[in-house]
C-alpha cells in the first residue's frame, strides 16, 4: 500500500467521525520510517458505563513507501472503577480477527491510563496486552507539558511474536502537541530489538 493511500485512509478516519468525545491525530517522523496515527475514545453513556476505543496507524517505510495498516476497535463496559470486559476486533497485515479480553481505565486532569488484555477468537490466536498512557501539566498560561507512552506485547500460546513501545516527550500548545519521541521493536523468541528516534506532532479534536 502507497503512502498517499495510507494517508488518506488515515486521514478519512480521523475527521469524519467528529461526535467522538476525543480524536487525535499524530504523525511521527522517525530516522527509518514515519507513523500516522489516529485514536478516537467516545462514551457511550453519561456515566461511562459504556465506551468504545478505536486505533488506526499505519507505519511507513521511507525508502519504498510501502506501509503496514493496523486498525483496532474496542467496546468496553464499566463493572467497577474502571474494570471490566472488552470485544471487538482487529485488522493487522491481513489478518482480521475478533477480540475479547478485560480492561483498566482511570483518567484526571492530568493523566489518562487504559490498559486491557485480548485475545482473539480463533484458533492458534494471538494474544495481546495493550498499554496508554498520558501524563500532561501546565507550566504557564500558553505551554504545558506533554508526555504519552504505549506498549504493546503479543504472543501466541508458545512464545513471544513482537511487542513494540511509543515514548513522546513534549509541549502542549492549545490543541497541539509536539516533541521528540521514541520507537522501539522486539521480535521472535529472542525478543529482537530495534530502536527508531524522531521528532512528533499531534493534535487533539
Amino acid at each position: 500500500m502507497k503512502l498517499k493511500l495510507v494517508l488518506g485512509v488515515i486521514l478519512l478516519l480521523t475527521f469524519t467521525p467528529n461526535n467522538y468525545s476525543q480524536t487525535t491525530l499524530e504523525t511521527f517522523f522517525g530516522m527509518e520510517e514515519m507513523v500516522v496515527e489516529s485514536w478516537f475514545f467516545k462514551p457511550l453513556t453519561e456515566n461511562y458505563e459504556w465506551s468504545i476505543f478505536i486505533l488506526s496507524d499505519a507505519v511507513i517505510d521511507y525508502e519504498t513507501e510501502e506501509a503496514s495498516l493496523v486498525s483496532y476497535t474496542v467496546l468496553g463496559y464499566d463493572v467497577w472503577k474502571g474494570f471490566g470486559p472488552v470485544s471487538g476486533g482487529r485488522f493487522f497485515d491481513g489478518r482480521a480477527s475478533a477480540l475479547a479480553g478485560v480492561q483498566w481505565a482511570r483518567a484526571g486532569e492530568q493523566f489518562l491510563i487504559t490498559t486491557n488484555l485480548t485475545t482473539e477468537l480463533r484458533s492458534q490466536p494471538f494474544y495481546e496486552l495493550f498499554l496508554l498512557a498520558q501524563y500532561r501539566f501546565s507550566m504557564n498560561e500558553d505551554l504545558g507539558f506533554f508526555s504519552q507512552f504505549q506498549n504493546s506485547i503479543n504472543f501466541n500460546k508458545d512464545s513471544h511474536e513482537f511487542s513494540f513501545q511509543r515514548l513522546r516527550l513534549g509541549l502542549n500548545w492549545k490543541k497541539y502537541q509536539f516533541g521528540l519521541g521514541t520507537n522501539t521493536y522486539q521480535y521472535g523468541e529472542d525478543w529482537d530489538f530495534e530502536i527508531d528516534p524522531g521528532i512528533f506532532v499531534r493534535v487533539e479534536f
